[in-house]
Formats: C-alpha cells, sequence, structure tokens
C-alpha cells in the first residue's frame, strides 16, 4: 500500500489512501443452488484475481466440474484450513491471487463435530465451552485469510430468522450465536445471493445494501444495492476501474 500523500502527520508513513486497498474479501451468502460457488469460481476470469485456489469444505465444487483450470483442494479437517493459510502465508509469493473457503457455514459445522469427538467420540450435543472454541477457532481463520496478500472470497449458508413478536423475518448469514454478527464484521463486501426467475430464465442477484430484512455491506461504496449476474472480474473492476 502506497503512504498517504495527503496526511502529513505523525503517521503519515504508516496511512494509507482507501484506493490504495489492492485486494477484495467478499462474503456471499444465500441458499443452496444460488450461485455462491459459480461466483467465487468465476475469480479465475480475471488477471487482478486470476489463479484462484478453492477450499471446498461442503462438496459443492460439483457445479464447477466444467472449469479444468480451477485449483481445489478437499478439506476433512480444521487442520486443512491451517495448513493452507500457512503455506499461503509463507510460499505462496503472489502465486495465486484468491483464495476462496465454500463455506464457512460447514467450516463451522466440521469444527464443533472435531471438538466434541475429542471429548466424546460418541456426542451428539455440544456443551457451552465447545461452542465458545468453535466461535475463537472460526473468528481467527477467518481474520487470518482476510489478512493474507491476496483476495479472499467466503460463502456461507442462508439463515432465516423470524422474530415470534412482530412476525419480522430477516436473512442473514448461518452462523451460531454472536458469529452471525461477528464473521460479516470482519469482512469489507457482505452479499446476499438469491435467484429469481423472469419469462423462465433463471436471474441470480446479490444485493449489497443493508435493509431491517437482509443482512448485507459495502465498505467500497462503489456496488450499488444490488448487481444482477454478478462476478468477481465485474465487482473487481468496479471498484479499480483505474486497473
Amino acid at each position: 500500500m502506497a503512504p498517504s500523500q495527503v496526511n502529513k502527520g505523525p503517521l503519515a508513513d504508516r496511512v494509507t489512501t482507501p484506493d490504495a486497498i489492492n485486494f477484495l474479501n467478499v462474503l456471499a451468502y444465500g441458499l443452496f443452488g444460488s450461485g455462491k460457488t459459480t461466483l467465487a469460481g468465476t475469480a479465475q476470469d480475471h488477471p487482478m484475481t486470476s489463479p484462484i485456489l478453492m477450499l471446498d469444505v461442503e462438496g459443492g465444487t460439483t457445479t464447477l466440474r466444467h472449469r479444468k483450470d480451477i485449483d481445489v483442494i478437499q478439506v476433512r479437517s480444521i487442520g486443512d484450513v491451517v495448513d493452507v493459510h500457512n503455506t499461503l502465508r509463507t510460499d505462496n509469493d503472489g502465486f495465486y491471487k484468491t483464495v476462496a473457503i465454500d463455506s464457512l457455514s460447514e467450516l463451522h459445522d466440521l469444527d464443533m463435530r472435531e471438538i466434541m469427538r475429542r471429548r466424546d467420540p460418541n456426542a451428539d450435543v455440544a456443551q457451552i465451552q465447545e461452542w465458545g472454541q468453535a466461535r475463537n477457532h472460526m473468528r481467527k481463520i477467518v481474520r487470518a485469510y482476510r489478512d493474507l496478500p491476496m483476495n479472499t472470497i467466503f460463502t456461507a449458508q442462508l439463515d432465516i430468522d423470524k422474530d415470534n413478536i412482530t412476525g419480522a423475518i430477516q436473512y442473514s448469514p448461518s452462523f451460531s450465536g454472536k458469529l452471525k454478527t461477528e464473521l460479516p464484521g470482519f469482512i469489507d463486501i457482505v452479499g446476499y445471493l438469491y435467484t429469481t426467475i423472469e419469462e423462465e430464465e433463471i436471474i441470480r442477484t446479490i444485493q449489497f445494501g443493508q435493509t431491517r430484512r437482509v443482512m448485507a455491506k459495502d465498505r467500497t461504496g462503489v456496488l450499488g444495492g444490488k448487481l444482477d449476474s454478478p462476478t468477481i472480474p465485474m465487482m473487481w473492476d468496479m471498484i479499480h476501474p483505474a486497473k
């Protein structure tokens, strides 16, 4: 990042301007089949976000089986995710420009199962301290991947909450407890991905505008409220038009 040319204070050598942020970090959430994995895979189609490394936690990369140009690692434990991060941090040297975790919701469930099995191989109900351990793991993983010198894409399943008193419905990423607000808080772009049918054609849309019903945000301020038929190259070019 280039130092700020505006701030001349005592920290001028450490302060950056907003347009000096070089990497995307995106969380896309939605129902099964809404196109989350496909969206992440489009990072392979732009020189500034390609090549991409996909970490397949939920076995959803079959939707990318026609994409022979995308590298995929099957994740079977939380240790796999930690090992990949350590390798990208020390040995990537700019080769992979994007890494995607598909999905964080499944990764959280996988971690909970591992934690419970360490206590009791037959355990089927988590204890309070185990939820706390899994929460800390997920916070560390998301922040560690987000802070890599590369683009980062996360996906998550959709959670639909209904207020029993008012009947109000809210769409948000499917995480338990405080993670529902904490994990999206670490990420610059959070989008709700959904499909509609118009004249027998399936239209995919991602919503970045926060409403009372939808959890979403765009810290870049340039993506607008919604994008139809979204791709990572489209988002990159809107944020970095000069590049």
